[in-house]
């Protein structure tokens, strides 16, 4: 029998879930072989993924050991996860994608991560106008 851990169950068809990149092969084949374009918050590197069971975009976020302690790099993790939720229903459904933190995003709030980083896949034309489908679930 299970016991409760007095937390809400997951919602597994949750709006804001992220796919994310996971075994290590696949992050380093999209680091080596993918296309990247720089923002000074951020670099995001792509790759078209080939058709796959998975209909979603995945997506990694990283930041290197250079920008401080294992703290301040959490930190910087956790708001580059948020404003790729944000910006996740505008994602292409096949691609792999990488982003990676630079320095000055250490003062940077996360609105304007958020913005940086919609401008760079701007840039990237890597935004979609999300399906109306998308909108409306719950």
């Amino acid at each position: 029998m299970r016991v409760s851990s007095g937390r809400p169950p997951r919602d597994s068809g949750a709006r804001d879930k992220v796919w994310r990149l996971r075994p290590k092969g696949e992050f380093e084949q999209v680091r080596q072989n993918g296309r990247s374009w720089s923002h000074p918050l951020l670099v995001i590197i792509a790759q078209a993924r080939t058709a796959t069971t998975i209909n979603r975009p995945r997506v990694a976020t990283t930041a290197g050991k250079r920008l401080g302690s294992a703290v301040v790099r959490n930190r910087l993790r956790r708001k580059m996860r948020e404003a790729v939720r944000q910006v996740y229903a505008y994602l292409p459904a096949q691609i792999d994608l990488i982003v990676m933190a630079r320095a000055p995003m250490i003062d940077v709030d996360v609105p304007g991560i958020t913005a940086a980083l919609s401008e760079v896949l701007h840039r990237a034309h890597l935004w979609q106008a999300p399906s109306p489908a998308d909108l409306t679930k719950p």
